[in-house]
């Protein structure tokens, strides 16, 4: 997306005047690159703060807005015409309306919009990310990712619904293939993807420095033979992506070593036998003040005798991704000195 139609649509969106086509477009942006996120959050900042200042200007002049339990969603009532009813009057005094309703936008992208605009109170999680695996790109098969903001891993395909399971939500769904990724040959016991987060940004959603991470997953399989083992796990870490590599389960030794700069959490289950219901795994990780990148990791447990032509059966299933932020207590660290005491 051309820097200059980015940010024309990002204005519209924030002026309530995106058509249809400019809104899928990018609702798209925002969720396949950093640098239009990073771009929308520092727009609507702006608007955050012109909407303050109207407050102050605008003091009992502007009719109040009806509080609302959340954002409402696309066509849900709000016209293109009553939003420019509004800017008539001011636009400083519009941009609140525009805020406060969300513009119908999408549930994760308008909580990125009350987040970085200062209307999302502190202490309220606001979604930074979820995959539903609904639009492209599919994760890429290169192993664990040297880049920020792309799911990587093992060979997976996306589906749509198969063998009797159907997607959590949505039409589509991620179903792991193999144990590693295309054209490789060595043996693995589970097949696995990734996603590396720059933490700033989620500090930034937070406006925090100190940060709770809350990151779960839904699982789904077909049983054959014993129960089937699933996990996710999320490490704030200030290790670069590209120097990870293999040894990024390094990290969770790392977490005991490095208090200040790492800190990692994982929950596991066995998966149960019914394939109408999903499972959803959650962790939760509070990010040290060190650490500088997310690492998200999902797995389900992969047994080459039964899952040699998986690729036609049914085999096993991720969907409905979220990472989620709040704005948490500052971390206390303990740091041994040299004469053996604890210093916070």
């Amino acid at each position: 997306m051309a820097a200059d139609h980015t940010h024309a649509l990002i204005e519209a969106w924030l002026d309530g005047v995106i058509d249809d086509v400019g809104l899928a477009e990018l609702e798209v942006g925002l969720l396949e690159s950093a640098e239009v996120r990073r771009e929308f959050w520092r727009r609507a900042a702006l608007h955050g703060m012109l909407c303050e200042a109207a407050k102050v200007a605008f003091a009992g002049g502007v009719e109040a807005v009806p509080a609302q339990s959340g954002p409402p969603a696309v066509g849900s009532g709000l016209a293109l015409g009553g939003r420019r009813r509004w800017l008539r009057g001011s636009v400083a005094a519009g941009m609140a309306v525009i805020l406060i309703s969300g513009c119908g936008l999408g549930s994760a992208v308008t909580s990125l919009a009350f987040a970085y605009s200062g209307w999302l109170d502190r202490g309220q999680p606001a979604v930074v990310h979820e995959e539903g695996f609904e639009r492209p790109p599919a994760p890429e098969q290169r192993y664990l990712p040297d880049r920020l903001d792309v799911w990587g891993g093992d060979e997976t395909v996306v589906v749509g619904p198969e063998h009797g399971i159907v997607p959590q939500s949505g039409d589509r769904m991620l179903k792991f293939l193999s144990p590693r990724p295309q054209g490789a040959i060595y043996p693995g016991y589970a097949s696995e993807i990734w996603r590396v987060i720059d933490l700033e940004s989620l500090r930034g959603a937070a406006r925090s420095r100190d940060v709770r991470i809350d990151f779960s997953a839904c699982f789904n399989g077909c049983q054959r033979g014993a129960p089937r083992n699933c996990w996710i796990s999320a490490i704030a870490t200030d290790a670069l992506p590209e120097t990870l590599g293999r040894d990024w389960e390094q990290q969770f030794k790392a977490a005991q070593e490095r208090p200040a700069a790492v800190a990692s959490g994982q929950a596991r289950e066995l998966l149960d036998a019914d394939p109408a219901t999903w499972q959803r795994f959650s962790v939760t990780v509070t990010a040290p003040p060190g650490a500088r990148y997310l690492l998200l990791h999902c797995l389900s447990e992969y047994r080459s005798t039964e899952d040699a032509d998986v690729a036609d059966r049914c085999g096993q299933y991720v969907d409905d991704l979220s990472v989620a932020v709040t704005a948490a207590e500052p971390a206390v660290v303990e740091v041994a000195s040299h004469h053996g005491e604890a210093r916070r």
